[in-house]
């Protein structure tokens, strides 16, 4: 009876240590050690859109190229204030003001400035108007949580899995997006 008492009590505290344990984000964080200098260079998207650049300065600025050669489409802006911020759980956010948005949503056709919406223009170039309303609500996966970003493109500062891909400094940029999942383009440092 001491035993099954005794194995009963255990089951429990494991069952318990489990249930309030602190779950994994399921984002990896940037490697120890990461600083903003570690933003500094140039970034290529690797999906959707594969000719899309964001420079980054360490004096606090960037610059975004778009080069779609199927469309002809192609948009240089000047250099714009980038900063970093933490989540709760540490990880960071780079916050890029006034980013073109159809470089990290496919349904921003960047040449014609519409959408699925019978042509209805979707956004200014560094606009962030939503799609069906005036509202700037982009999904962050990590944090399960539709944030309002106003006048700026945000993206998450990843940590990146081995053995799927060993990017320079160990780190790409994930896009906030208007889905759920993460279907905006990540960058590389190149």
């Amino acid at each position: 009876m001491t035993l099954k008492k005794g194995s009963f009590l255990v089951l429990l505290l494991v069952l318990l240590i489990g249930v309030c344990s602190p779950k994994p984000s399921g984002c990896p964080p940037p490697p120890k050690g990461f600083s903003e200098t570690d933003l500094v260079g140039s970034w290529n998207a690797l999906d959707v859109v594969k000719d899309s650049w964001i420079i980054i300065r360490a004096d606090g600025r960037y610059k975004q190229t778009i080069q779609v050669p199927r469309t002809g489409f192609s948009y240089e802006s000047d250099w714009k204030p980038w900063r970093l911020t933490y989540s709760e759980k540490g990880l960071p956010y780079l916050h890029l003001e006034g980013l073109a948005l159809c470089a990290y949503w496919y349904d921003f056709d960047c040449s014609t400035n519409t959408g699925p919406r019978h042509g209805d223009p979707l956004f200014t170039v560094g606009g962030t108007r939503d799609l069906f309303a005036d509202e700037t609500f982009w999904y962050d996966f990590c944090q399960k949580d539709w944030v309002d970003t106003p006048g700026e493109g945000v993206f998450l500062v990843l940590g990146v899995p081995l053995p799927f891909s060993q990017p320079p400094r160990g780190i790409s940029l994930v896009p906030f997006t208007k889905s759920d999942l993460p279907t905006g383009p990540s960058y590389e440092l190149r």
